[in-house]
């Protein structure tokens, strides 16, 4: 099996990618759902109580 140190590749100096800014498209950007917090909570509560109600029938 061969080693892969001779095909990892580490640039330093001038010629190292420099990271990129972050975008973002405000455009397209929706409103969060109010009930989003509530939606999950009642989930699984309900997934809960199924999963705990097969369990212990």
């Amino acid at each position: 099996m061969n080693r892969l140190s001779p095909l990892i590749v580490r640039r330093v100096g001038a010629f190292a990618p420099q990271p990129m800014g972050e975008f973002s498209d405000r455009a397209r950007e929706e409103r969060p759902d109010p009930l989003q917090d509530l939606k999950l909570f009642a989930t699984g509560w309900v997934g809960g109580l199924v999963f705990f109600g097969t369990l212990l029938a």
